[in-house]
């Protein structure tokens, strides 16, 4: 008796427990509580159980899944691709509790979920809930649900169906979408692609017949010329002589560069500058153009004491390198030059003939068409590219003409023709020519007038007509013998190599200024250390061995104190310059309608012109180069694309179904799965690395180009803005390639015109960060840096990892936020994850905040970022092209 009472007792606890958990229930209460879901519409108060078999259920979930059924939504019975469900039990299942004759079965409306008898729950959009579903199911691919979830359809022809999709999404005119589809199958964009490839070979086949007329009247030109070589070209109408006296360079640690160089060169005349490595040939050149400074000496032109580097529209540089486009042919690169360096007032048919005087007179009619070449492309031969080379100054009437190296890589019958052309050129027009030269065969020697020949340390050891240097250095005792070229004999002589036949040590450097002053040339012996000094040039104190311990001290405090007093007199010299030259701007920004006393040259407006046809020849000259890099673009779209495939957007469970769920699954349960920011961080990688790529070409391959022209008086607003100009079409045909590729496996939702206006601000950005990266690192180092670049900004400062959530909240990056706020791929991924979301019906993206603290109505202020972001990118590299290199640009 008293075990029944007991076991009566047991059973009257468990009942109260029971009704307690049940009145009590997460489930029952969850419409109190605070939600992102919809409050779920409750039936009648749930009858309360009246055995311990009524109870069960709620309490074994084992027990809970053996009453679900799978069954076929209704209206999909008939396809291939069933979409299924888990169903109550209904009537006529068989679903019965253990010791329990009695069927169980609870209903619910379509549009609602079953929890349990009498426990309906309202679906949301995204779901599918046919009458009497147990659980809601995520609208099955290749079918849409109606937003209240009561219905299914069947995708329609012409539209594809994701995942949990409400309404069909339009294939458009990109890909074949039967009935039914899952996902789009966008092949229809190669036809679109090649299309695009078709009007580029048209256009390119317009510009080469655009091409051929030019040439016919260029060959016209020439045909109609009637005069003679020997007439070409007509002397300057401004001459110039130079002297110089004691001109000297000395660093700051105190060694010669240059001492004691005195002499004059003379228009109508060519001078050869001679000497062994070390001798400051160039550093000779470069004093008098007013390139360096020099510490000691006088300049005179014309003999007024004034710089040289005043004249420099008027002084032709011809550098040893064949420093031109290699793309454009002869007659381009000729009448550019004669464009933009002629006087601004002179007729443009007067250049022309200008061009064509020069072409005939440097014997170039038979290649005028002919590009220039490279090392992949073969164009012109190198005699040939060095006359183009020369030709470039000689179209623009210069009255100065310096050379280096003219010779450098050439044969000797080549060598000949190139000093026999300077010859003329001097000779005819009056220039002024001086060329710096190694080891010149004899012919090529003896076409010059004058000779300068430097020692080591930058002195002087023969100045004059060239053809008395042999008689000069015979009356010192150096004899020349009768098959050895005189150049590379006086060359020996002055690198100490040949021994005087007087049988003493000759002071080459005293030798001649005792000539140049009119004294008798003597020899005189001189001690070792004296020789060394006269033909090193360096100070006697830093040749000797300190001694004492006050001489250690001064040794130890000038190794300190030479280097860093160098770096203040470079910092200086440079903010001079840089002043110097914001000065000469503002000058011409006022005074507009100032003139250039010394040659008034095209104004920036027409520069542009100029130089963004000169780009445009550059850039879309070559078919088959274009389309190949435009095609890059197209598979890195496509790379892209493959890999963000399956990436999409999935919302969250009810909140009422997630819980019940186990707490080892909650978490998944109660998050949507949201890779949309993935998609966005691999587009912004794809775009950023090709578009640092494109960027980078434009400016990295023609620096030494752009320096040479700098020289020569071209102003860098008109050439920056006309290679941007001229890149924009590359620009957005690279951006649409992207694009297309990059939706050809990706299930983009967004309007196409939105994807592609984000992908194109976004290689704007890229583009620009190539122009920066090009105008700071050379072109074999751009690849490696860009890399680098991409990804520090591409995935460091995304707002991926770290997450953008913790950078703006955590105070460990407080100090460093602003980097997140100027990277454009923070911007563009936010930009491309607002559009991308923003068509999904799930309830929590609109009814909830965002992820990653984005917001729709960051959109615009997204787009409007990356475009300043993009200016600010372009002006950096502005100013980085200004700023560095500047020694070059003179």
């Amino acid at each position: 008796m008293f075990d029944n009472n007991l076991k009566w007792m047991y059973l009257s606890i468990i009942y109260l427990i029971c009704s307690l958990l049940l009145i009590n229930s997460p489930i029952v209460n969850a419409q109190n509580a605070p939600a992102a879901m919809p409050t779920p519409t409750v039936p009648s108060p749930t009858a309360i159980p009246t055995s311990q078999s009524d109870v069960t259920p709620f309490l074994d979930p084992y027990l809970y899944a053996l009453l679900l059924v799978n069954r076929t939504v209704p209206g999909t019975e008939n396809r291939q691709n069933k979409c299924t469900y888990l169903s109550a039990p209904q009537p006529g299942d068989g679903k019965r509790l253990a010791n329990n004759t009695q069927e169980i079965s609870w209903n619910c409306t379509a549009g609602n979920f079953c929890l349990g008898p009498g426990k309906s729950v309202k679906c949301t959009a995204g779901f599918i809930c046919p009458e009497n579903a147990a659980q809601p199911v995520y609208c099955c691919p290749g079918y849409y649900c109606n937003e209240d979830a009561t219905e299914i359809h069947v995708c329609p022809k012409g539209s594809f169906c994701a995942i949990g999709s409400v309404s069909p999404i339009s294939c458009h005119y990109l890909a074949y979408c039967p009935e039914g589809s899952k996902q789009a199958n966008k092949y229809f964009i190669a036809v679109i692609v090649l299309l695009v490839a078709i009007i580029i070979a048209i256009l390119f086949a317009v510009n080469n017949k655009a091409d051929q007329l030019k040439t016919a009247k260029y060959k016209k030109l020439l045909n109609e010329q009637k005069m003679k070589y020997e007439m070409s070209l007509d002397p300057i109408e401004r001459k110039f002589d130079i002297e110089f006296e004691n001109l000297e360079l000395i660093l700051p640690s105190g060694i010669t560069i240059m001492k004691g160089v005195t002499g004059k060169l003379s228009h109508g005349r060519t001078c050869a500058i001679m000497g062994p490595s070390g001798a400051g040939k160039t550093t000779f050149v470069s004093l008098l153009t007013g390139k360096a400074k020099k510490t000691n000496g006088i300049i005179k032109v014309n003999g007024v004491e004034e710089n040289l580097g005043k004249y420099r529209k008027l002084i032709g540089f011809v550098p040893q390198e064949d420093v031109m486009l290699r793309e454009l042919t002869v007659r381009e690169i000729l009448v550019h030059s004669a464009m933009m360096r002629l006087p601004a007032d002179m007729k443009r048919v007067d250049k022309k003939q200008k061009v064509v005087e020069t072409i005939r007179f440097l014997e170039l009619s038979h290649v005028m068409d002919s590009i220039i070449g490279n090392e992949e492309q073969r164009g012109i031969s190198g005699g040939q590219r060095k006359r183009v080379n020369i030709g470039m100054e000689l179209v623009a009437e210069p009255s100065i003409l310096f050379l280096d190296e003219p010779t450098s890589g050439l044969d000797s019958s080549t060598s000949f023709e190139v000093c026999t052309l300077l010859k003329n050129i001097a000779h005819k027009q009056g220039l002024l020519v001086a060329a710096v030269i190694h080891s010149p065969s004899p012919q090529a020697f003896e076409t010059f007038d004058d000779f300068l020949l430097l020692g080591k340390g930058g002195r002087i050891i023969y100045f004059g007509p060239r053809d008395r240097a042999l008689e000069y250095f015979n009356n010192l005792g150096f004899n020349c013998p009768p098959k050895e070229s005189p150049a590379d004999f006086m060359m020996e002589v002055a690198s100490g190599k040949v021994t005087s036949s007087r049988g003493a040590d000759i002071d080459l450097f005293r030798a001649w200024e005792e000539y140049r002053t009119g004294g008798k040339i003597s020899s005189h012996d001189a001690d070792e250390k004296t020789k060394l000094v006269s033909h090193i040039g360096v100070d006697m104190d830093y040749e000797k061995a300190p001694s004492t311990c006050g001489q250690k001290i001064k040794i130890a405090f000038l190794s300190f104190h030479i280097p860093f007093v160098q770096l203040l007199q470079d910092v200086f010299y440079y903010i001079v310059d840089v002043l110097l030259e914001f000065i000469d701007l503002l000058k011409r920004i006022v005074f507009c309608c100032m003139k250039d006393p010394i040659r008034e040259t095209p104004n920036i407006f027409i520069a542009f012109g100029l130089l963004f046809k000169r780009a445009c020849l550059q850039l879309y000259r070559n078919r088959t180069q274009f389309l190949l890099d435009q095609l890059l673009h197209l598979g890195c779209g496509a790379f892209i694309s493959l890999a963000v495939s399956n990436f999409t957007y999935i919302g969250k469970a009810p909140q009422e179904l997630c819980l019940i769920t186990p707490v080892v699954i909650a978490p998944f349960c109660l998050m949507a799965k949201d890779s949309l920011q993935q998609v966005g961080i691999f587009m912004s990688l794809g775009v950023t690395f090709a578009g640092i790529s494109g960027g980078g070409s434009t400016f990295g391959y023609e620096k030494v180009v752009y320096w040479r022209d700098t020289a020569a008086g071209m102003r860098t607003i008109p050439y920056f803005f006309a290679k941007f100009f001229a890149d924009i079409p590359r620009l957005v045909i690279a951006a649409a390639m992207f694009a297309c590729s990059f939706i050809l496996f990706y299930p983009f939702r967004s309007l196409f015109s939105e994807l592609y206006l984000i992908i194109l601000l976004s290689y704007l950005a890229a583009w620009t960060m190539g122009y920066f990266l090009s105008a700071l690192v050379s072109k074999e180092k751009i690849g490696l840096i860009g890399t680098g670049f991409a990804l520090g900004w591409g995935l460091v400062l995304s707002g991926a990892n770290p997450k953008l959530d913790d950078v703006m909240t955590n105070d460990v990056y407080a100090h460093i936020r602003w980097l997140w706020t100027i990277s454009a791929p923070r911007w563009e991924i936010e930009a491309l994850y607002l559009k991308e979301i923003d068509p999904r019906k799930w309830y929590e993206i609109h009814n909830e905040p965002l992820n990653y603290t984005y917001k729709f109505a960051d959109y615009p202020i997204c787009l409007r970022n990356i475009a300043i972001i993009s200016i600010g990118w372009a002006t950096v590299a502005f100013f980085s092209m200004k700023l560095f290199n500047r020694d070059k640009q003179k």
